[in-house]
């Protein structure tokens, strides 16, 4: 069993090495990306717990971002958000599956979970997750509940398959236990 995942610092290293499985193409510093071929909208993400992120970022607004003392950045690439299905948190519980989420399409999961969200248990949030995630996904997001209990795991489900690894409509955003 993998050891469990107690910072958000040690997520994102360990999220950038590909352990969770199907992710965002992700670079772990500003001047990596600006060195990348890569020329689509990107995400600026922070390493610090509950940090601020920034969405929506061409490479010019990135460039010529200042970026204040402390901030520990890193970029990935915008998911396809106007291809949801379901994005938000997942947790096995006491009495199953524990899911909070949103169905809301074309916005990334923070603005999505705050605009429209709801929370369902057991049996319906097993139901909505299969429904929503194909096969290969489904059975992943089952890995990573069993690999590292007591996290919670946030993802998004799309309606075509996207990220770092071919056949997953699902990205694993973060498993967390902090």
């Amino acid at each position: 069993m993998p050891r469990p995942v107690l910072s958000k610092k040690d997520f994102v290293r360990r999220y950038k090495a590909g352990e969770f499985g199907n992710a965002s193409l992700t670079w772990d510093t500003i001047a990596e990306y600006l060195a990348s071929d890569y020329q689509g909208l990107v995400h600026l993400r922070n390493r610090l717990k509950g940090g601020s992120t920034v969405y929506n970022q061409t490479r010019e607004q990135i460039n010529g971002r200042c970026y204040g003392p402390g901030e520990d950045w890193y970029v990935s690439a915008m998911a396809p958000h106007d291809c949801n299905l379901l994005q938000g948190e997942v947790q096995q519980g006491v009495w199953g599956l524990e899911l909070y989420c949103s169905p809301v399409v074309g916005a990334p999961m923070r603005e999505a979970l705050h605009e429209c969200s709801f929370s369902l248990r057991g049996l319906s949030a097993l139901q909505i997750l299969q429904a929503k995630m194909n096969d290969t996904s489904w059975q992943w997001l089952q890995y990573l509940i069993e690999a590292y209990p007591q996290h919670v795991v946030e993802f998004s489900c799309f309606s075509r398959c996207w990220g770092t690894v071919p056949g997953f409509n699902t990205v694993y955003w973060e498993v967390r236990r902090y």
